[in-house]
C-alpha cells in the first residue's frame, strides 16, 4: 500500500520536479511520471496520482485551495498550462535549504546518538523480506537500528509527518520479523518537538518497544518514548 512505501507521492513529485525544473527549465507531466517509474520502477502510485499532486503543488491553480488544501499549503510550482510546469521562484533554494537541514540533521543525530548509545552508528541498506530498505542509523552487529526525522511544521495535525514516522516504525517492525532477532529501534526527531510528542502520545499504545528521542537546537537529547525506562 501507499503509506508503507518509503516516499509519499508528494516527496517523489517534489524530488522529480526539483531536478528536471533546474535552471528555470519548464517540464510536462509526463517527464515527472517517467523520472518517477525510472528512478522508482516499484512505486505504488498511479499516473493521475501523480498528475494531481502537480496541480495541487501549483501556486496558480486557484481550485486547488478548496480541493486540495494539504498540498496547497505546500505549493512550489506555477502551472504554465497544456500540462506544463515551472519552478515558483525561490523554489530552488528552498529545497537546497531543506536539503542542508537534513543532511546537517543526521550528521547532529549520528554524533549525539553514537555518544548515548555507546556504539558507532552508520547510514545503511537492510535486507526486509527480500526488498532493501535505508536507515539513517544502523550497527548490524549491535543489532540497532533508527531514523532520523526533521520537522518544522508547526499546523493544527501533521498528518503527513505522522504517516512518515509511522513507515519507519512498520519498516523496523518487519526487519525484526524478517531478519529472527530483536533490535533495538528508535526514532530520532530534529526541529518541531511538538511533532514527535503528540506523535509518541498519540500512537504510544501502539508502538511497543519503539523508542523516540528529540534533539534540540542546542544539541541536548531528550527521551519522549522509551518502555524500558518506564518513559
Amino acid at each position: 500500500m501507499p503509506y508503507n512505501y518509503k516516499k509519499t507521492a508528494y516527496e517523489l513529485v517534489r524530488e522529480a520536479a526539483h531536478s528536471l525544473g533546474k535552471d528555470n527549465r519548464s517540464f510536462h507531466y509526463s517527464e515527472v511520471i517517467s523520472y518517477v517509474r525510472t528512478h522508482y520502477p516499484d512505486c505504488p502510485f498511479k499516473d493521475n496520482t501523480i498528475q494531481l499532486h502537480l496541480r495541487g503543488l501549483s501556486k496558480n491553480v486557484e481550485s486547488s485551495k478548496r480541493n486540495h488544501p494539504s498540498l496547497y499549503k505546500r505549493a512550489f510550482l506555477l502551472y504554465l498550462g497544456n500540462g506544463m510546469f515551472k519552478l515558483a521562484e525561490g523554489s530552488e533554494t528552498e529545497q537546497l535549504e531543506a536539503d542542508e537541514d537534513r543532511i546537517d540533521s543526521e550528521a547532529i543525530a549520528k554524533e549525539v546518538m553514537e555518544k548515548y548509545l555507546g556504539v558507532k552508528l552508520e547510514k545503511k541498506k537492510l535486507n526486509i523480506f527480500g526488498k532493501y530498505k535505508e536507515f539513517d542509523l544502523v550497527n548490524i552487529e549491535e543489532a540497532v537500528v533508527g531514523d532520523v526525522k526533521f520537522y518544522t511544521f508547526k499546523g493544527a495535525v501533521p498528518a503527513a509527518q505522522f504517516s512518515a514516522i509511522s513507515e519507519y516504525v512498520w519498516l523496523m517492525e518487519k526487519l525484526e520479523q524478517s531478519s529472527g532477532k530483536k533490535w533495538r529501534k528508535f526514532i530520532v526527531g530534529l526541529g518541531n518537538r511538538s511533532t514527535f510528542e503528540r506523535y509518541a502520545k498519540q500512537y504510544g499504545p501502539w508502538l511497543g518497544d519503539v523508542e523516540i528521542y528529540f534533539i534540540d537546537d542546542n544539541g541536548k537529547l531528550e527521551i519522549l518514548r522509551s518502555p524500558a525506562l518506564g518513559v
